[in-house]
């Protein structure tokens, strides 16, 4: 038996915002919109991003700054933390105590974490192989990088 992972779904507070952040910061293409509904995709998975239009969210669990996160691999690790920076995100790293600042011009363990904006944090690297288990195809010839 085999499974794959095609899809997630986030329900944002506010849509708009969400989806600059994801489209515009991270540059995750949109592939269709639907009323209050955002399908972004890489051409192997799917994300669909909801407006949230519930009772309040609860709270993120006290303490742990990642309890949820996302895994992202962008081109241009530099590039790309400035630009999140340069739209007003915090770019860090996370240790024991909590977030840990980190320039955008000086991504220095090959990754940073970055939140959304309803605080999902973000695992940004360039490495494509930085999740055991992860092995993209290469979009143009259907080969492992």
């Amino acid at each position: 038996m085999s499974t794959t992972l095609v899809h997630i779904g986030v329900r944002a507070s506010d849509l708009e915002t969400t989806i600059r952040f994801w489209r515009d910061g991270l540059g995750l293409p949109v592939f269709s919109q639907m009323e209050n509904c955002y399908d972004l995709s890489d051409g192997y998975h799917n994300f669909r991003v909801f407006q949230h239009s519930g009772p309040a969210r609860p709270a993120h669990v006290s303490g742990m700054l990642d309890y949820l996160h996302i895994g992202v691999q962008v081109d241009d690790l530099e590039e790309t933390a400035r630009r999140l920076s340069d739209m007003g995100y915090e770019i860090f790293s996370d240790g024991l105590s909590g977030k840990i600042p980190v320039s955008p011009d000086h991504i220095s363990e090959g990754a940073f974490k970055v939140e959304d904006p309803d605080g999902i944090t973000v695992d940004v690297t360039s490495s494509s192989d930085q999740w055991p288990g992860a092995v993209l195809k290469d979009k143009g010839n259907g080969t492992a990088p």
